[in-house]
């Protein structure tokens, strides 16, 4: 076909039957057959591949746990939960689209069951997401907010860290909250451990070298030492 003449493809056919074919190019031929048309294999699988986002490259078995678990767990808990089951590294992106091209799309009817993590619109309160490394964020009725700063009460001024390194460890022994000033001293004194005593005591080593620095420093005793 010429610029002038391009290629008017039947994509609702092509994704109602690329999954019970299988073979692009039994597929290509399927199509030029129900179709009459004489479309060449690279022409027709180049438009599936990068049109459509179609392919072959997720096995029977994990096209099937998809379908199980997309949307229920949500997109980045599904790529999480994928990756750990079968040991790849797909990205949440490559994930959504395979599952939308699937035809797994997330209805209003779920978002109103389930918690789904891709908008904040349909999370009831009390919802826990992961975010950025892994740290875990809830759902409260003023908005999202992170889960350590919720279970560790914090001075206005101060931030939570996790004395262990694991954003995702929001266990109440393991937060504290500390000023700036000690999270710089912190990191510039490379304290950091994940042993939380150890963290801990780094802590209070920088809170004590605080609030020497504030009152001006040792006091300095008369005569001879």
């Amino acid at each position: 076909m010429s610029a002038e003449n391009p290629i008017i493809y039947d994509d609702d056919w092509i994704i109602a039957n690329w999954q019970a074919i299988r073979n692009w190019k039994q597929l290509q031929e399927a199509y030029n057959s129900s179709h009459s048309s004489q479309i060449g294999y690279t022409t027709f699988k180049a438009h599936c591949n990068m049109k459509l986002g179609l392919n072959f490259m997720y096995t029977q078995e994990q096209e099937e746990w998809l379908k199980e678990n997309f949307p229920k767990l949500g997109r980045i808990a599904t790529t999480q939960q994928f990756n750990k089951q079968f040991g790849t590294s797909k990205t949440v992106h490559a994930i959504k689209v395979h599952c939308v091209c699937m035809g797994l799309k997330v209805t209003n009817d779920r978002r109103s069951m389930t918690a789904i993590e891709n908008t904040g619109r349909y999370h009831p309160v009390g919802t826990i997401v992961l975010g950025s490394h892994d740290e875990p964020y809830v759902k409260t009725e003023e908005g999202w907010k992170r889960l350590k700063e919720i279970v560790c009460h914090r001075d206005k001024g101060k931030v939570v860290i996790h004395l262990d390194g694991n954003p995702a460890n929001c266990d109440p022994d393991n937060l504290m909250a500390v000023t700036r000033a000690v999270l710089i001293k912190m990191s510039k004194n490379r304290f950091w451990s994940e042993e939380k005593e150890i963290t801990r005591t780094g802590v209070c080593w920088c809170e004590l070298s605080e609030a020497i620095r504030e009152k001006g420093g040792l006091p300095v005793k008369e005569g001879k030492p």
